[in-house]
């Protein structure tokens, strides 16, 4: 039963990654010059992504009947996204107008690793995570973030290390009002998405933020989303 329960339990978080779908756009004006530095969002303007110095930014989950807004220098601009999954937008100096490429669709999540900008985050840096004297990286956290508890999930024991999201030791960004209640947060590691906590020494981390409010992630973000950079080789 256990591990059937395991099973389902897998099966929910793979399909809830497939879920979100990534949005790529990128920004120009008429020029065709990248407009860097502008805000884009659908519904929460605090909920925002930047385009990068490319004009490029990602959004996650846009609905084929959403529409962008786009601040350029105060100036606000709605285009409609009409159904497409990833738009070159062109900014006029009163208009803008988008259209579909394909070339943007392809590039999935890859495109722009920074996405949506989703609310405070607690930052850590890799000396942090040095000085706590722990090579092991949840361990490592416990204490450097205020409300981050390191938990250990005593059911679903699995000896193959962090294989079962239930099994092992793991980060509780959002205190559980239940027993038997799910704290698990959303791992990012380098731009990958698991519910799975990462078997990661602290000497292989570059930076770790925290987003208490993951609400952008959807229902994956509930008890919020752990975003590890990692060193470069």
């Amino acid at each position: 039963m256990r591990t059937l329960i395991s099973l389902l339990l897998t099966i929910a978080a793979i399909a809830s990654i497939h879920a979100s779908e990534p949005f790529n756009g990128l920004l120009i004006d008429l020029d065709g010059k990248p407009i860097k530095g502008a805000k884009v969002y659908v519904h929460n303007p605090k909920h925002y992504a930047k385009s990068d110095k490319e004009g490029k930014f990602g959004l996650t989950d846009v609905k084929s009947t959403d529409t962008l807004h786009v601040t350029v220098k105060k100036m606000i601009y709605a285009v409609p996204v009409n159904g497409s999954k990833g738009m070159r937008i062109t900014i006029g100096e009163l208009s803008a107008a988008g259209t579909e490429d394909h070339e943007l669709v392809k590039m999935g999540t890859g495109y722009v690793k920074k996405r949506e900008y989703l609310g405070p985050r607690s930052g850590v840096t890799h000396e942090q995570l040095v000085a706590t004297g722990q090579s092991d990286l949840i361990q490592a956290m416990r204490g450097l973030v205020p409300g981050v508890q390191v938990v250990d999930n005593d059911y679903g024991t699995n000896d193959k290390g962090y294989t079962d999201p239930d099994s092992g030791p793991n980060l509780s960004i959002r205190n559980s009002t239940s027993a038997n209640a799910k704290t698990n947060p959303l791992w990012i590691v380098d731009g990958s998405e698991s519910t799975i906590p990462p078997s990661l020494t602290v000497m292989e981390v570059e930076k770790v933020e925290i987003l208490k409010d993951g609400a952008g992630y959807g229902t994956r973000g509930a008890n919020g989303v752990i975003i590890v950079t990692l060193k470069t080789k």
